[in-house]
């Protein structure tokens, strides 16, 4: 991957940007990388040397690395930093970094960083479940040790004060509950995930088609439907479903927008292969 500086930001940022602190070390895949749909992982490796990101772009990804490095140096005692456990699932070796774990007299507490967006932490993302609860099986399979919690600590870049939605974090830095899965739904997930990269690999080394994201991989929204009225700019309400939107729209005397969801993941590039993507480039709906 190529950094850009299209901004012309300070050089030693350009040079904090283009330093790799992140290894999975000997292992095929890690617990980001088994999560990763396979279609991505696959067509990161295959243009690596033709994606580009400006350094603009990485701003929250260099604070999250150089938070990794303070809690490193910052051991405490009761608490483990920054530690990589490895196992092997049959041939194929999966590892995960474990930001934090808190040891007490029940069991330990994993604990996971995040710098992420309020609505993120009010959403309870699926992707944070799966990887702590990997993060757990890797423990209680390699350690045996007994996890007794799983928590998210989120650095809310977009905060504020005055925000008054319900469920919304009450402090910048939030704490998040995540709900434990049983080593056996773990183990059959991190089982599965492992042969659909399997596939893909197959499927790319044989210049076949890959299988396609799904919808949920692809961060889909969903369609709404607007009701509007002609001299007005903003809609009367927002719906989800069609049948309400039409029922409003003849009470007012209006007409009906239909607001078509999108693949927000390909939409804004998250993924950083989209320009490469087949499925992206060919329309947003496809058979998963």
């Amino acid at each position: 991957m190529k950094i850009t500086n299209n901004y012309n930001v300070p050089e030693p940022l350009v040079t904090l940007a283009s330093k790799e602190y992140y290894s999975k070390g000997a292992s095929q895949y890690s617990v980001t990388e088994l999560m990763a749909p396979p279609k991505v992982k696959r067509l990161r490796e295959k243009y690596d040397a033709e994606i580009e990101q400006d350094v603009s772009d990485m701003l929250w990804s260099m604070l999250g690395s150089a938070l990794h490095v303070v809690m490193e140096r910052g051991q405490t005692e009761g608490y483990i930093s920054e530690e990589r456990i490895f196992a092997k699932v049959d041939d194929v070796t999966v590892s995960g970094a474990i930001d934090l774990q808190k040891v007490t007299p029940e069991g330990i507490v994993l604990i996971d960083y995040k710098f992420t967006s309020a609505w993120a932490v009010m959403q309870e993302k699926t992707e944070w479940q799966q990887q702590l609860n990997i993060y757990k099986w890797l423990v209680e399979t390699v350690k045996r040790k007994k996890v007794v919690g799983l928590q998210i600590c989120a650095f809310i870049r977009d905060f504020s004060r005055h925000e008054t939605k319900e469920g919304y974090p009450n402090s910048p830095i939030h704490m998040v509950d995540i709900p434990m899965w049983d080593s056996v739904t773990t183990e059959t997930y991190v089982r599965e995930r492992l042969e659909m990269h399997r596939n893909a690999k197959v499927a790319q080394d044989f210049e076949e088609e890959l299988q396609p994201c799904s919808d949920e991989e692809r961060w889909m929204s969903e369609t709404t439907y607007a009701v509007k009225r002609d001299g007005r700019k903003t809609a009367i309400r927002v719906f989800k479903s069609l049948e309400e939107a039409n029922e409003l729209a003849l009470k007012e005397k209006g007409y009906v927008e239909t607001r078509e969801g999108e693949p927000r993941r390909c939409v804004g590039n998250f993924c950083g292969v989209s320009k490469w993507c087949e499925q992206y480039n060919g329309g947003f709906h496809v058979t998963a």
